[in-house]
């Protein structure tokens, strides 16, 4: 098998893997009550509010090339292009408003072992010694690529808890409409289709560095939803306040203080 067939099997089969690993976390979400429902969506913002300064970091690291100027498409999409209340975090809190959650309250909610983590994924990225291929790993592959499908499947299980289907009507679904429909299966397939371009067909040093980034990005992924579910369970979790003000050297407005 050639390197290149054997990084994307590799690719496809760690992805099933992380998915398959949160079947517990969907089937909760379907008969999960209202509260513990809510705690368990807010923790996703935190994720989104982390992702778009990562995405600003890669882009201004990268080459010029199909790939850059396609992921900088990307980052003027999550910011709502050029509309602020259109921002993706915006959307996601829209959704959390309509909801229920308490959006003066949100802020405080974040998980630690999950700021903890995102920060130090922060750190990789602007640490000189981190190639770009890992960054591209560890972020757009693992960002853009696996998220789609991953907040897919777990917007099936969602829309079937009995909280959700009694508001069904009044729900905000903008933000979900975004990343569950046409709009990000696009950005997921292009996405594969330059890194396979430009990155992949460069060889093995840089598939290998490619990998190692996307490895870490899906044992990420999976410790970061591991956390959010224990976070539901256990009331004893440590939280810090984050905003949407997040440092993009890595230190969230107030957190880990």
């Amino acid at each position: 098998m050639a390197e290149a067939d054997r990084f994307w099997q590799l690719a496809d089969d760690l992805q099933e893997k992380t998915v398959s690993h949160a079947k517990e976390l969907f089937s909760y979400a379907e008969t999960a009550n209202p509260d513990d429902l809510l705690s368990l969506l807010i923790q996703y913002r935190f994720f989104t509010i982390y992702y778009i300064p990562d995405i600003a970091i890669l882009v201004a690291r990268m080459r010029d090339g199909q790939l850059r100027s396609f992921l900088a498409d990307i980052l003027t999409d999550e910011l709502g292009n050029g509309d602020p209340a259109k921002a993706h975090p915006r959307l996601y809190d829209d959704f959390l408003k309509s909801i229920g959650a308490p959006l003066d309250l949100l802020d405080d909610l974040a998980v630690k072992d999950n700021i903890e983590m995102l920060q130090g994924i922060r750190g990789k990225l602007i640490d000189p010694r981190t190639s770009t291929a890992y960054g591209v790993g560890l972020r757009g592959m693992g960002g853009e690529c696996v998220c789609q499908v991953y907040l897919s499947r777990f917007h099936e299980h969602i829309v079937k808890n009995p909280f959700i289907r009694q508001r069904r009507a009044d729900v905000d679904w903008t933000f979900w409409d975004l990343h569950v429909g046409e709009h990000d299966i696009e950005h997921r397939l292009k996405t594969r289709q330059l890194i396979d371009e430009e990155i992949v067909s460069r060889g093995a040093t840089d598939i290998v560095e490619l990998e190692q980034g996307y490895r870490e990005s899906m044992a990420s992924w999976s410790a970061f939803w591991s956390n959010v579910f224990a976070s539901v369970k256990s009331r004893n979790v440590q939280r810090v306040s984050v905003n949407r003000a997040v440092d993009w050297r890595g230190t969230a407005a107030g957190a880990l203080a």
